[in-house]
């Protein structure tokens, strides 16, 4: 671990106005991941105040979404339907024109946040902010048993909204409302 040497104390600073000084700690395992999650002023949730209703966090799976926008295995590698050397074919296309095809990682995937159980839970989507890493950084600080201070770097940030599910009107369900 990493320790800043504080100076005295409590230090007077030129001013007059007294300033105290903490030992601030910068741990060096690596191993350890610190998320924050960020609640629209709209939705605000106090985990505090939850009790013993359940909170269950996943991640949503896109793998189908993003195989049919990729156009992945829609066709038959293989015997009947197939044709030879598509893969290669394709492959040389997308070399051609500079298309470079983006893994499918599921760590990359949003978060969907349930609280309680049945139609009265509440549900929020977690969006990965891009801005954490490029201009800021943020550190989470936690207090050790002997006085010191614990710094660990926020390695993402997500923004939970909730999400709303409207019942949508048919043409007929609208005209009986309107008339």
């Amino acid at each position: 671990m990493t320790t800043l040497k504080p100076g005295p104390q409590a230090a007077a600073s030129s001013s007059g106005v007294q300033q105290d000084e903490f030992i601030v700690r910068i741990p060096r395992d690596t191993r350890r991941k610190f998320t924050l999650m960020k609640f629209g002023s709209g939705a605000p949730v106090d985990f505090a105040k939850l009790g013993e209703q359940p909170v269950k966090i996943e991640r949503e799976n896109n793998l189908k979404e993003y195989k049919t926008a990729n156009d992945i295995d829609l066709l038959p590698k293989f015997g009947a339907g197939s044709e030879y050397g598509r893969d290669l074919k394709e492959e040389s296309r997308r070399k051609k024109y500079g298309i470079m095809l983006k893994k499918y990682n599921p760590n990359d995937q949003p978060w969907n946040l349930k609280i309680g159980a049945g139609k009265q839970s509440k549900r929020y989507k977690g969006l990965r902010e891009g801005t954490i890493a490029e201009n800021t950084s943020y550190y989470i600080f936690t207090k050790a048993a002997d006085g010191a201070f614990e710094a660990f770097p926020v390695e993402e940030w997500y923004n939970f909204s909730p999400v709303i599910k409207y019942k949508y009107l048919n043409s007929e369900e609208a005209e009986e409302e309107y008339s």
